[in-house]
């Protein structure tokens, strides 16, 4: 017996995706011993994606969005300074594709798969994204297919929202990594960060393309079994730090693009991916999966509202340790020259195992040293802290001989009664004798402690982003029509303004 595509759409669609087997090797299985319709948790994405509209989302959540799109695609531009986005997005234009959507900030353009991968790795490139790295493993599919499609400003904020309320949540109920910091002081030894948002990527591709429920849930499938593996602390343990980071960001939003294309063309999968006894979960090895929390407050609490935005060029877990230097210096009106010594105390870290050994722009974006002796030095943190010339300044190394780090004794602690708390604390120590202190319980940029960036601050950050490779007038009208998004009829308008 095969699936009754009239079962799939039975109760909206949504009882019968739950229930209907997932193929013929599963076929004698009685109905009753699957997972019930009104708890599955692919079926309840399923609703919550076909059912998402404008007309329902509050004037926060519109602008929360339009802040998150707006920052993302600032740091698609400038991620053409790396060498990470760089060699992605001219490899992956060379193999041609119909031009149907263009890579952001250049002249390229290609399949919108193709421009999913190019603007996804050139958005994380920099490391400059928001917390959780949600957009670079959603918006560049969006924004592709909405572009290729003339879909609407709109289109793409419905998509935006649903893609990243999915995802953060399948990343809560899945991830150890926080948990096993402040248990260990190490990250497990199997992890992803957001490699399960393929699907949740998927899902917003099915909104913004308008499929149907039976569509939409084989798209999520489809995504499921193209999600990468788990590959995250064999990177983290790697030196000097690669390219791929800890995500293959580029290849996520490709494999959506093509998830949700060819669910639109009758391709199937299994249509409760998420669920089941030989489900994701499963077959992926999450030992701790809780499909409660995979759908708590779906579509009442909109976590989009409380992302944390990057004030600085380089991984959150240094940006405390950052923010009481500064406070340090700027309170004392100390010049490099002030300074003797610099100790810095925070949560663990552990992505860089030789963070003194700067040989690439991943090694200076996670090490502890060098961004503080960027900082140290007067250096802003932003696009061009990672050029080649700047990895061997030797001010800047001269600078890292005087810094030492290490977990501050309230580390752990801060961590289990607040998952948001980056504990930091920064001595400096004068070349006349003075021993000068600040601390830091929460990083810049944290929203849920109201301590968020302001708009003019992030449209600050996407001018300057935007400048390292587009004209200023641009990049005006870019910033524009992003804060007034929702009045954009056509959304390859605004990619005109993003590209060369």
């Amino acid at each position: 017996m095969g699936l009754n595509r009239r079962s799939l759409m039975a109760v909206g669609g949504l009882a019968g995706l739950a229930a209907a087997p997932v193929g013929a090797a599963r076929a004698a299985a009685p109905a009753a011993t699957g997972p019930k319709p009104e708890t599955t948790v692919t079926a309840q994405y399923v609703k919550f994606s076909q059912g998402l509209t404008y007309e329902g989302l509050s004037q926060p959540v519109v602008h929360a969005a339009k802040r998150f799109l707006l920052d993302s695609l600032g740091c698609t531009v400038a991620g053409w300074r790396t060498d990470k986005g760089r060699i992605a997005a001219e490899t992956i234009t060379s193999l041609g594709g119909a031009p149907q959507a263009r890579v952001l900030g250049s002249k390229l353009k290609t399949s919108t798969a193709n421009a999913a991968f190019a603007n996804a790795e050139l958005m994380n490139g920099l490391d400059y994204d928001t917390i959780p790295h949600t957009p670079p493993v959603i918006i560049p599919s969006l924004l592709a297919v909405a572009e290729h499609r003339k879909l609407s400003g709109k289109q793409l904020i419905v998509a935006t929202v649903a893609a990243h309320e999915i995802a953060t949540r399948l990343s809560g109920a899945s991830s150890q990594m926080i948990s096993a910091l402040v248990e260990t002081g190490s990250t497990p030894h199997v992890f992803g960060i957001n490699d399960e948002a393929i699907m949740a990527t998927a899902a917003g591709l099915s909104n913004l393309m308008g499929l149907s429920a039976e569509q939409t849930a084989f798209a999520i499938g489809v995504a499921g079994y193209y999600c990468p593996p788990q590959a995250s602390h064999d990177w983290e343990t790697g030196a000097p730090k690669s390219m791929v980071k800890y995500t293959p960001v580029g290849w996520i939003c490709q494999g959506s693009v093509q998830a949700a294309l060819l669910a639109a063309a009758g391709y199937t999968s299994n249509p409760i991916v998420l669920d089941g006894p030989a489900g994701f979960p499963d077959f992926y090895g999450w030992p701790a999966w809780k499909p409660e929390a995979a759908v708590r407050g779906l579509g009442t609490e909109w976590r989009i509202t409380s992302v944390d935005f990057k004030p600085f060029a380089c991984c959150r877990f240094i940006h405390s340790r950052l923010d009481a230097l500064y406070e340090v210096i700027q309170k004392n009106n100390l010049k490099p020259g002030d300074i003797a010594k610099i100790h810095s105390l925070g949560v663990p870290f552990t992505a860089n195992p030789d963070q003194y050994d700067i040989r690439t722009q991943p090694d200076a974006q996670f090490s502890i040293p060098y961004m503080l002796a960027v900082a140290a030095l007067g250096i802003p943190i932003d696009a061009y802290c990672q050029d080649a010339a700047r990895l061997k300044d030797p001010a800047i190394h001269a600078m890292m001989k005087k810094i030492t780090f290490g977990l501050h004794a309230d580390a752990q602690r801060s961590k289990t009664a607040d998952m948001r708390s980056y504990i930091a604390s920064a001595e400096v120590t004068t070349t006349d004798g003075r021993v000068l202190k600040a601390e830091r319980l929460y990083a810049s940029g944290t929203a849920a402690v109201g301590m968020a960036l302001t708009d003019d601050h992030l449209s600050r950050k996407f001018a300057e982003n935007c400048a390292t490779r587009l004209p200023t007038a641009k990049a005006k009208r870019a910033a524009a029509m992003l804060w007034d998004l929702e009045k954009v009829a056509d959304v390859s308008k605004v990619v005109d303004t993003l590209t060369v």
